[in-house]
């Protein structure tokens, strides 16, 4: 046993001082980053060093045993000339180490392993208390500790959690994270109604910030930045936050009728710029509010009468359209161009349309609270302004710009969104394959076996089992369907990983032998969602038949699985694509018409509502349509009643690079077809 020695306070000088060889993060340069040690050097700048460096002598210099973080904190302070007092050769309070003393080893992985983190709650109720009785600030406890003030802000605001849920949490019988949800309402009343209705089930972070979304409007969030001078000017009721912009709006009703208020302003301010007569604002407006709506398009006017300012934006529209359908991904802002193009479209379409007379004086607005932002919808008609049919045809009113040709046409599709489409169906393979593990297991074995032992081609380049998870680069991930991505992750939850025990390191050998010891099943799951991580994108054409056969197995229906979103897939085509999927591909010729003059990006949020949930006004045709389109980009191969099952005959594919050859070769058979000698197969170890 090592025993304990004497240690000796000393005063020595910064410059004298060096991390100990046995020093047990002396090897951990993670522990040193600047912004974590900044925060230390704030502190010891403040209040000084509050424990003595713990040192042993080693040559010439003296070696930190234990304070390996503070000494490094102590050279930033010396190295900054702002930081008065504190040089390379002040003296540091130390206590030392007899030379001889064989226990510095015990001494310094004691320090590191005994240390326990400061409890959360422990921590915000400190931070409270520093404010509230110590005579502190924000500003001053931000100094003190080297971090940014809003960071000591939302601390004090978890010290100010009612009591009661504070409790809950040291007890555990909520999350710390359900703790802090509480915190964004400042109300500790409010906090404690919605515990108290939540109580006696199973709660969440989400939970409660919605409950307490109903118990009023931050100023941050855009309605509140939309009413705070209207509602200041009210007197309207404030719960103060220490983070101005989380304060509370509680009066509800004020809120509500300030938001109404501006919604009519600039419905009003619309209806005089175009010329209708009416305008109205609501709250919200649900798509079904306006089916009994009829709706005025304006006529379109000859370029030339709009004035030389319309044909420098046609002009310009017409160049970025050239850049989009060239665009590889390698220059320029594909997002930017985008929204260049749809701010052109907007200002081109008040300059070459007009309203006729009949029309202005039947059409209004409705501007409507949407997505954190006033939307103005023009040239709706009321029900009971609706003129009869014939009165209608005959007076030419509402008569809309011509749509497409009915000739099929393709869909425009730019290089880096039919990139981005391989990418979404490998993603839906993948998750198909997780979930069918039986099926997953054995072309997980046949492809590495067929790899290893044909002396040809591969059996799939798409594959990509190398021990590395497969690249799959989006320009638009965080708006696609995100379902396939949530079923692998509930597929990996469920798997028993316990034979690695990341959080124990062990010998490969002794998790090996763990993993053999799982049931079949078991093994067949890990393999097939590791199977799914290695699905690269793919054109799925010639060379990549096994991949597309198993994939028709596992995803009978791809639509069921996977929709196209406005984000990442109808955003990214033009408008005259979008008016004609609408009228060809899913017969809706009527909203085609209505969506003639409309914005992009309405007929955009249309699309991605009708395929995130079919409208039920839909009629049995248009529902099937609408349940069963998928991009061709996207669309599974249908299998070739003419192809050959084995590896004959594959075609060179530039685009994947899968290699060609023309006979059916037995794995381990010379190509005798040709007089070139067969080269051996490369094994690759990852």
């Amino acid at each position: 046993m090592t025993k304990s020695a004497d240690l000796t306070p000393m005063e020595i000088a910064l410059k004298t001082l060096d991390l100990h060889p046995l020093n047990a993060r002396a090897g951990a340069p993670e522990t040193y980053e600047d912004a974590d040690i900044a925060v230390l050097a704030a502190s010891i700048a403040t209040l000084g060093l509050l424990n003595p460096i713990i040192v042993q002598k080693t040559g010439k210099s003296w070696g930190v045993i234990a304070g390996g973080r503070r000494l490094a904190a102590l050279r930033m302070l010396a190295d900054d000339k702002s930081a008065k007092g504190w040089t390379h050769t002040s003296k540091i309070s130390c206590r030392a180490i007899p030379e001889n003393v064989a226990g510095a080893t015990a001494i310094t992985v004691a320090e590191n392993v005994t240390q326990k983190p400061m409890n959360p709650i422990d921590e915000f109720e400190a931070f409270a208390r520093m404010m509230e009785e110590g005579g502190h600030d924000a500003d001053s406890i931000a100094k003190m500790f080297g971090v940014e003030r809003r960071r000591v802000v939302e601390r004090l605001r978890y010290g100010r959690i009612h009591p009661e849920i504070r409790a809950a949490a040291r007890a555990q019988d909520i999350t710390l994270d359900v703790m802090k949800a509480y915190a964004e309402h400042p109300d500790t009343e409010v906090q404690k109604a919605v515990f108290d209705d939540l109580k006696d089930q199973y709660v969440s972070a989400y939970m409660v910030r919605n409950k307490l979304t109903e118990r009023g409007v931050k100023i941050g969030d855009p309605i509140g930045q939309l009413v705070i001078e209207a509602y200041r000017a009210e007197d309207g009721e404030i719960a103060a936050d220490l983070i101005e912009e989380d304060s509370v709006l509680t009066d509800q009703e004020l809120v509500e009728s300030l938001v109404i208020g501006h919604l009519q302003t600039a419905a009003e301010a619309e209806r005089v710029r175009l010329g209708f007569a009416w305008a109205e604002g609501r709250r919200t407006v649900a798509y079904e509010d306006l089916r009994p709506y009829g709706r005025v398009y304006p006529a379109q006017i000859d370029r030339d009468e709009a004035g030389p300012r319309a044909g420098e934006i046609a002009d310009r529209m017409a160049e970025i359209e050239e850049i989009e359908e060239m665009f590889d991904g390698t220059e320029g802002d594909l997002d930017a161009l985008e929204a260049e193009w749809q701010q052109l479209e907007a200002e081109y379409e008040d300059l070459v349309s007009r309203y006729s007379d009949e029309d202005l004086a039947l059409g209004g607005v409705i501007a409507t609270w949407e997505r954190g932002q006033i939307k103005l919808i023009a040239g709706l008609v009321r029900p009971e302004d609706l003129p009869g049919a014939a009165e209608k045809t005959a007076s030419g009113a509402g008569e809309a710009e011509p749509l497409a040709p009915d000739a099929p046409q393709p869909l425009g599709y730019s290089q880096s969104l039919t990139d981005d489409l391989k990418s979404e169906r490998s993603q839906v393979i993948g998750a198909a394959l997780a979930g069918a593990p039986d099926i997953a297991q054995d072309l997980l074995l046949f492809k590495i076996i067929a790899d290893l032992m044909g002396r040809t081609a591969r059996v799939s380049y798409a594959m990509g089992i190398s021990g590395t998870v497969a690249g799959r680069p989006h320009a638009k991930a965080e708006g696609i369907d995100p379902r396939p991505g949530e079923t692998l992750e509930a597929l990996r939850a469920g798997l028993d990983l316990s034979w690695w025990d990341a959080d124990t390191p062990s010998p490969m050998s002794e998790r090996f032998d763990r993993f053999r010891a799982l049931d079949a099943g078991m093994k067949a799951q890990i393999a097939a969602v590791a199977l799914a991580e290695a699905i690269q994108p793919s054109r799925l054409g010639r060379g990549e038949e096994l991949l597309a056969h198993v994939a028709r197995q596992v995803i009978p229906d791809l639509r069921a699985v996977w929709r196209p979103t406005g984000e990442a897939f109808f955003g990214r085509l033009k408008k005259s694509d979008l008016l004609g999927l609408l009228e060809r591909d899913l017969g809706q010729p009527e909203e085609a018409q209505r969506f003639a003059s409309s914005k992009k990006g309405e007929i955009v949020d249309y699309l991605d509502k009708l395929f995130a949930a079919p409208f039920a006004t839909l009629t049995p045709e248009q529902r099937a349509a609408v349940e069963s389109w998928c991009p061709d980009a996207m669309r599974l191969p249908e299998a070739d009643d003419g192809q050959r099952t084995d590896l004959t005959g594959l075609e060179d594919d530039a685009e994947t690079g899968d290699v060609s050859f023309e006979e059916n070769i037995p794995f381990g058979e010379p190509d005798d077809t040709t007089d070139e000698p067969q080269e051996e197969a490369e094994i690759e170890m990852v």
